[in-house]
């Protein structure tokens, strides 16, 4: 056994007070709970047709598993497999959803069973959710009122535990149930791994997620080594990027946040504040049916946006190939992570083109959405879990994070709040906690922090804090002239989707903050023309963006383009 010095105890004492400063700035920065949230509105207040039984709509018991049933109505002129439905337990401190069960060929009930954590009492919302309007309705007596029973000093017990469990970081990934759990308020988390600004967490059974301060990410910044998160994706993923940069952000450096170049880029985006850096990259390959272009006596599919050809499927994603190839892992500093919105077929000509040296580590996250009507059934979430599963299979550097699991209990907190499958993001703009929080959304907030934690801190906070001191890393901090670098390449609109394998970036350097963006100088992508012989085509559809409506126009032409 190692001797105990006096100077050992002196620095261990400096990491706790370290580390009991950052849980200070927790408390200090969240007096939530923040959920703005309208569980109820007329838009959502239509009744199903279908009706909910059971005693679990009701009573429940802590720790014990309760049920309730959906019964389907008859008269409905659709297949049974096409309801589905939404099943949400909420608290003022406590949020869950109940499970679906497998549903019997030709049978007229779908069963949900959960096991709640904590007494107390909860509207238990039960809606039919639909892919469009009415986009959801209730089951008649929604929200019921639930009444848990059970001991009162549990959530003391719970406290304890939780505060005993490891960093998630530091647990194996190699089971998509590691991130089963809850969303709680700090009424009832304990003390040691911190809760979101919001005053919200969501509580794995496994593990705790350690959350990270704008101070400990200061310190970050100043390690001699860089470090780098690479979120890819939409603008469902962007969330992700923006909550990392609003969490790194002081509160004078982020009044423009929601007018600057990074809040609305369908390009590429990157923050860094010392040795920490945050890149985005428009990427939206997961609808891509092949992977490979090429042509045939029957000709090639075109599809047009207005003028332009769509850059989609095929050649969309040798454009986001040769994006890894030449940009992410070209001579630039290569990515710790990458956050990659990509099912496992893309994830396999992906890797292909990350170097066997890189020792990284992938999340390919292809869930992270509360608007798909299959992650409401019990097939569609095993499919989901068995493909990240084999996902794993693929590369060592691959890891699970299930994104429909961790952010499913906050569904009616999103950008269309409380409707669930109209919503595209997690995220919403804001200005809480007297302007300290600008990007507001706890799943995507709750992904950066995980993904901070592997960054900074993939041994645990504990250890990190540590570290910090024996490194002397205070001083290098205080020495250190805080500027931010923003560098960006953001096209004027989204349509036609498009990866550049090299961005053209514009970059400036800034010790007061995010500057204003300059919109006016983003260039429309000139992209390629649109055949002549698909113009002479009606339009076949309009599509509706953030950057405007376009015609749609699909062909065959009889060359390769």
């Amino acid at each position: 056994m190692k001797n105990v010095t006096p100077t050992d105890l002196k620095q261990d004492s400096q990491a706790r007070e370290i580390s009991n400063s950052s849980l200070f700035n927790i408390e200090q920065f969240s007096s939530g709970p923040i959920l703005r949230v309208r569980h109820l509105v007329k838009d959502s207040s239509q009744l199903s047709t279908s009706k909910a039984v059971g005693e679990g709509l009701y009573h429940a018991q802590v720790g014990i598993t309760s049920s309730i049933a959906v019964k389907l109505d008859p008269t409905r002129k659709q297949n049974f497999y096409q309801f589905f439905f939404s099943v949400l337990a909420v608290s003022e401190d406590h949020i869950f959803s109940a499970d679906p069960q497998p549903v019997a060929p030709n049978s007229l009930y779908v069963n949900f069973t959960y096991v709640p954590l904590f007494a107390g009492e909860y509207d238990l919302y039960v809606e039919e959710i639909f892919q469009d309007v009415p986009w959801q309705k209730q089951i008649h007596g929604s929200p019921f009122r639930l009444v848990v029973e059970g001991d009162e000093t549990n959530a003391d017990d719970f406290k304890t535990h939780t505060d005993n469990l490891p960093s998630c970081q530091t647990i194996s990934w190699e089971d998509p149930s590691w991130v089963k759990g809850d969303w709680i308020t700090r009424k009832l988390s304990g003390r040691k791994h911190g809760v979101l600004r919001s005053g919200w967490v969501f509580q794995p059974k496994r593990c705790s997620f350690d959350i990270f301060t704008i101070d400990d990410i200061e310190f970050a910044a100043a390690s001699k080594v860089p470090k780098t998160i690479a979120i890819l994706g939409s603008s469902t993923e962007r969330g992700i990027f923006l909550s990392l940069v609003d969490l790194t952000l002081r509160k004078e450096e982020k009044v423009n946040l929601m007018r600057s170049d990074l809040a609305k880029c369908w390009g590429f985006a990157e923050f860094q504040l010392g040795n920490l850096h945050f890149i985005y990259q428009d990427f939206r390959v997961e609808k891509s049916q092949d992977v490979y272009p090429g042509g045939s006596s029957e000709g090639v599919n075109i599809t047009c946006h207005n003028d332009k050809k769509v850059n989609e499927g095929s050649q969309l994603f040798q454009d986001a190939l040769q994006f890894l190839e030449e940009t992410l892992f070209g001579p630039r500093q290569w990515p710790d992570i990458i956050f990659v919105a990509s099912p496992r077929k893309h994830l396999i000509h992906l890797l292909k083109k990350i170097s066997p040296s890189w020792n990284g580590s992938i999340y390919p996250v292809n869930n992270f959405k509360s608007k798909r009507l299959v992650h409401y059934t019990a097939d569609g979430l095993l499919k989901a879990q068995n493909e990240a599963i084999n996902s794993l299979s693929l590369d060592h550097r691959v890891n699970v994070l299930d994104g429909f699991t961790l952010s499913t209990g906050m569904r009616h907190d999103t950008e269309s709040s409380p409707l669930i499958t109209k919503a595209n993001h997690f995220h919403r703009w804001c200005d809480e906690l007297n302007g300290k929080m600008r990007v507001c959304g706890n799943p995507t907030e709750m992904v950066a922090q995980f993904l901070l934690g592997q960054l900074i801190a993939p041994k645990g906070k504990d250890v990190w804090m540590k570290s910090i001191l024996y490194q002397n890393q205070e001083k290098v901090r205080s020495a250190t002239p805080r500027t931010i670098r923003i560098c960006y390449d953001c096209p004027a609109t989204l349509l036609p989707f498009h990866i550049k394998s090299k961005p053209d970036l514009e970059c400036y350097d800034s010790k007061e903050g995010l500057h204003v963006t300059l919109q006016q100088n983003f260039k429309v992508w000139d992209g390629s023309a649109c055949p002549k012989e698909c113009m002479k085509t009606k339009p076949v559809d309009r599509v509706f963006t953030q950057s405007g409506s376009a015609d749609v126009r699909q062909c065959t032409v009889n060359y390769v383009i």
